[in-house]
């Protein structure tokens, strides 16, 4: 009942800094207003998302039926988020996606989105009577690590933005980190810049920071 208390609660403490973080970049660019009308174009575009998209579609709708043969004797909570991070890093770097307009708005709240669902899947994991007691301390491990790292992201895209970058997107992944900079053209300076901060806030070398510049 402890664990799955404070799971819970852990859990709800995710969802409030993957909240705060969404409305302090967009408080950030200085505008309220504006954000406002690239979240409602995100709302109208998800039917573009779902078609042109299918494939994040289908490993979300995919990964939802796994979760439900999780129990004491299927030990999946390691690669369910494996898979998860994997689906993210390759969404949010795909070339088709950064073309897109109101790439930021779209994918810093599908990355949100797909965490969350993951820990709503290691929070059914904790709370399955079937589930034995390892099972049930590696999801709420991943749960506090999900935490750490959504928390990270937000505090770097914010240390970048206050460097100048105007739009940033950091992903930290099981092997590297995934940064999208909205600049026509980095600097050797800048590009120093932002590696320094990365490595600096994780335990990534520069040879696994992968910096993709997006076109204004």
């Amino acid at each position: 009942m402890i664990i799955r208390k404070k799971t819970i609660y852990l859990s709800a403490l995710i969802v409030g800094l993957v909240m705060l973080g969404f409305v302090n970049h967009q408080v950030s660019k200085g505008s309220i207003t504006e954000s406002s009308n690239d979240y409602q174009k995100y709302e109208e575009g998800l039917v573009e998302v779902v078609n042109e998209e299918s494939e994040l579609v289908e490993v979300v709708n995919d990964n939802a039926e796994k979760a439900e043969i999780v129990d004491s004797k299927d030990d999946k909570v390691e690669n369910i988020s494996k898979e998860t991070n994997k689906d993210i890093g390759k969404a949010i770097s795909s070339e088709k996606n950064i073309e897109k307009s109101n790439y930021f708005v779209e994918h810093r709240l599908s990355r949100d989105k797909m965490r969350g669902e993951l820990v709503d899947r290691l929070n059914d994991i904790v709370k399955n009577d079937k589930s034995s007691k390892e099972v049930m301390a590696k999801a709420q491990e991943e749960i506090i690590e999900i935490g750490k790292i959504s928390e990270k992201e937000l505090f770097i895209e914010g240390l970048l933005v206050s460097k100048g970058f105007k739009n940033t997107l950091v992903f930290i992944g099981e092997s590297d980190v995934r940064i999208v900079i909205e600049n026509d053209n980095l600097s050797e300076k800048e590009v120093s810049q932002i590696l320094e901060i990365v490595t600096s806030e994780t335990d990534f070398k520069a040879s696994n920071i992968k910096i993709i510049n997006k076109n204004s």
